[in-house]
């Protein structure tokens, strides 16, 4: 069993930690189109947007997974990267399994190792990169964020230009927010206008969880057992409380695989999964629906 404890390159131990002490990885830095040192992001929009759609084509004309009797499951990471990110990565190389990552566009930059593992996960095989905004709701002030639609689609636009990812797929902070075509779910009926406004005006296919593995905020560790939460995932197939029969999106988060316990974790819910038949991992964009929706989206 390989060691997930992840060990800094020792010439940035000190910084690493100096800079997480300061800067949370749970939230963001500040609001606003800034990179991490607050400096105004000049951005070549019309070359970003040509390669944009070219990203974008190339997805939608990739094979989707063929029909199956079987229950897909999603794994999804949310807040990357950040000091998890590394030991994540690890784990779904070994395991060699697909997973969603819905990344923040200040954390591509804010540290040594961040910049490292935004890096890696450019060119990393088997994941998809998606949108979780820019500032994280302005470092999780949700109130204030939620209440105007246009900053709202400014901020998650501003993290999809930076980080060029491929389809406007995203994942409202804070929020289990749901809008893939006819599909529409709020958890809070207060922001539902302005997530709509996401959908209609800002062209953004959201992705809500059906299942959550909790982590303590205080010490980043996961709450439920692998067995516990795979129990969870058994009860909400057997009992069809998905929002899409036989199709389950898990949400995780990076920054709670930083030790070595917690990583073995995922790795045994990782096995409990492979080793059941009736499941099968799948990417996010092969969620029913999401094609569609990216289609009719305003990227095409």
């Amino acid at each position: 069993m390989k060691n997930y404890l992840m060990r800094p390159h020792s010439g940035v131990t000190r910084v690493i930690t100096s800079v997480f002490i300061v800067f949370s990885l749970w939230a963001c830095n500040a609001p606003g189109n800034t990179d991490a040192g607050g400096q105004s992001v000049a951005v070549d929009t019309a070359t970003a947007a040509a390669t944009h759609q070219d990203s974008l084509k190339q997805l939608l004309a990739a094979d989707t997974l063929p029909p199956s009797n079987k229950k897909r499951v999603y794994l999804t990471f949310d807040d990357g990267p950040n000091l998890g990110t590394r030991n994540l990565l690890t784990i779904l190389h070994d395991e060699n399994v697909p997973a969603t990552m819905f990344l923040i566009g200040l954390h591509t930059g804010a540290s040594p190792e961040q910049k490292l593992m935004w890096s890696k996960l450019q060119t990393f095989p088997g994941i998809e990169l998606c949108n979780h905004s820019f500032s994280h709701a302005w470092r999780n002030k949700f109130t204030p964020f939620y209440q105007h639609a246009d900053s709202v689609i400014a901020d998650f636009n501003h993290a999809e230009t930076l980080m060029a990812l491929k389809a406007p797929i995203a994942r409202t902070p804070g929020r289990n927010a749901w809008r893939i075509d006819s599909v529409t779910r709020t958890d809070l009926l207060k922001n539902k206008k302005v997530i709509d406004t996401l959908q209609s005006k800002g062209g953004y296919v959201l992705i809500g969880w059906d299942l959550e593995w909790a982590f303590n905020h205080r010490n980043n560790q996961a709450v439920q057992t692998a067995d516990q939460l795979y129990a969870e995932v058994n009860h909400l197939f057997a009992e069809n409380k998905t929002l899409t029969p036989n199709n389950l999106v898990i949400l995780a988060h990076d920054q709670m695989w930083r030790t070595a316990d917690d990583s073995l974790r995922l790795v045994d819910f990782i096995r409990k999964l492979k080793a059941n038949p009736d499941y099968e991992l799948a990417l996010i964009s092969n969620y029913p629906g999401v094609r569609r929706a990216l289609l009719n989206g305003k990227q095409m």
